[in-house]
Formats: C-alpha cells, sequence, structure tokens
C-alpha cells in the first residue's frame, strides 16, 4: 500500500494543517494543487494519484487539522472511500458527512463513538480515496453539478453520488475526528 497525501488550495495551507499532514503516519508522499478551483484542483490531485503509481489518496483541505494516525485507520477494511469526520464551519455540532440523504448533516453526538460507518456522503476535508476508483470512473471525476431549480452539488458530493452509481463503498470513521479552522479550531471532542 502505499498512499499520496494532497491539498487543494487557492492560496494558503495553513500552518496547523502543514504541521499536521507533516506529523501523518503511514504516507509515502506530500504534494498540494494551488490556484484552482476546488474541483479541478481534486481532479488534479486524481491524476497525480494515478501517474504515480500510488494505491491511496488522502485528500486534505488546507483548514483541517487531521490526527497523526489518520492515514492508517482511514484505510483499514473494504472501503473505496473513506472519509474523517470533522466539524462544518457554522460550528453548531453538525460533521460534514450526510448518512441517509443530503438534506441534514449528522451531528456529532449521533456519530460519536461509531467508528466507521455507511454513508451517503460528504465533505472531502479529510478523505480517503482508493485510487483504482478513478480509473474506473469516467473524467471528470469532481464538478460542481447545478440543477434546473438553480440548487448545487458540491464536487465532493457529486463525486459520491458518482461512487453510489457505480457500486462503491462509502463510509466514514469517526475515530478520525479532525479539527476544521474557521476564526480558530473547532475540534471535535
Amino acid at each position: 500500500m502505499s498512499v499520496l497525501v494532497a491539498i487543494p488550495t487557492f492560496e494558503t495551507i495553513l500552518p496547523e494543517t502543514f504541521k499536521a499532514v507533516y506529523e501523518l503516519q503511514g504516507v509515502d508522499a506530500f504534494e498540494f494543487v494551488r490556484g484552482y478551483d476546488c474541483a479541478k484542483a481534486r481532479n488534479e490531485i486524481a491524476r497525480l494519484a494515478m501517474d504515480g503509481g500510488y494505491s491511496h489518496v488522502l485528500m486534505v483541505d488546507s483548514d483541517i487539522v487531521t490526527p497523526p494516525e489518520s492515514a492508517q485507520m482511514l484505510c483499514e477494511g473494504d472501503s473505496d472511500l473513506t472519509l474523517g469526520v470533522y466539524a462544518r464551519k457554522d460550528g453548531r455540532g453538525l460533521v460534514d458527512v450526510f448518512i441517509d440523504d443530503y438534506t441534514q448533516p449528522a451531528k456529532w453526538e449521533d456519530v460519536r463513538g461509531r467508528g466507521r460507518f455507511d454513508v451517503r456522503g460528504g465533505g472531502f476535508g479529510c478523505a480517503m480515496v482508493k485510487v483504482d476508483v478513478f480509473r474506473e470512473l469516467e473524467f471528470p471525476w469532481f464538478c460542481f453539478a447545478q440543477y434546473p431549480n438553480g440548487d448545487i452539488l458540491s464536487e465532493d458530493l457529486y463525486f459520491c453520488e458518482r461512487m453510489h452509481a457505480a457500486g462503491f463503498k462509502v463510509q466514514a470513521d469517526a475515530r478520525v475526528a479532525c479539527a476544521h479552522a474557521t476564526r480558530g479550531l473547532l475540534w471535535l471532542k
């Protein structure tokens, strides 16, 4: 198994995020893709992972702080995509994981202590993807989808939907509780 850690960023990577990535255990390389919208950057990261011959890619957003053992825990099991959990920026006790549908994010109190569990999708602030998934799905893997009523599906949820449609397994792991930087660090405890 070989793991690439990659950060999509428009401008900068927070020092706390960089330090956490530096301290990750069980990873082989680090990259970042700068200057694009998130969908374009994530597509570039997927290409880097395939071209580099990695088995897994861990995408970490530039404002997420991961525990040191995140990569190892997210690679356990047979899931094709495993999401770490982190507080949404609004700070209301919700995590960026959707269990049944995209109408309501999960509450931290409902996922705490669950370990690994099936989800509909979630944010890619901390997301481990088996690189073979990109080989199976048609490009572009990530894009913003706009519906006739004006609603928009984010690039990460778009990817999750494509994975479900192709029969891939999508899970989250509440053991990988990350911090999300907003006006400070929002920790899940």
